[in-house]
């Protein structure tokens, strides 16, 4: 039953749990942090809340395992550059490099931003979970993750128009 469970999750919130991660790790090479995500989830579903969103719990259970992960690996500042990597992707328009352009920027700013920011940035801002369930992930007050959103944004904004890169918001 609880197996059952875990992979409706895993059909449900799978790219979500990718994205996530891909974000907060800074590299595209998350498929071993997924699958342990849902194999932890599996091994304390027990401890799963009915009352909270079965996204919201994976979401802090990737937290906590990256988390984890940096602190004994002692690495939490290193960021990659992953989209500065050579890629090979065809140029149909001017717009699709323009929108590339526009994704590499974003990404590099958010990278530089505190972690706490990066965070609240990645789930409000990108991944578009509510104050309410973002409050649950990073075990805060609702009021706190609004606050903290706000000042990530016009962090965000600064840092991108001193890096001479135009900024659209969220």
């Amino acid at each position: 039953m609880e197996r059952d469970r875990i992979e409706k999750w895993f059909d449900l919130y799978e790219r979500d749990i990718t994205s996530f991660l891909i974000y907060y790790t800074g590299t595209m090479d998350v498929e071993d942090l997924v699958q342990e995500t849902f194999l932890r989830a599996l091994n304390k579903i027990t401890k799963f809340n009915e009352n909270s969103h079965p996204k919201t719990w994976l979401i802090s259970i990737a937290r906590n395992m990256v988390i984890d992960h940096y602190r004994k690996n002692k690495v939490w500042n290193k960021v990659k550059d992953l989209f500065l990597q050579e890629r090979s992707f065809s140029i149909d328009t001017e717009q699709t490099v323009i929108m590339n352009q526009e994704s590499i920027n974003l990404y590099k700013a958010i990278n530089k931003l505190p972690k706490q920011y990066k965070e609240v940035i990645i789930l409000r801002g990108i991944m578009d979970i509510s104050s309410k369930e973002v409050s649950k992930v990073m075990k805060s007050k609702e009021n706190y993750v609004n606050v903290m959103y706000y000042r990530s944004l016009k962090k965000l904004k600064i840092l991108m128009e001193k890096e001479g890169y135009e900024y659209g918001g969220f």
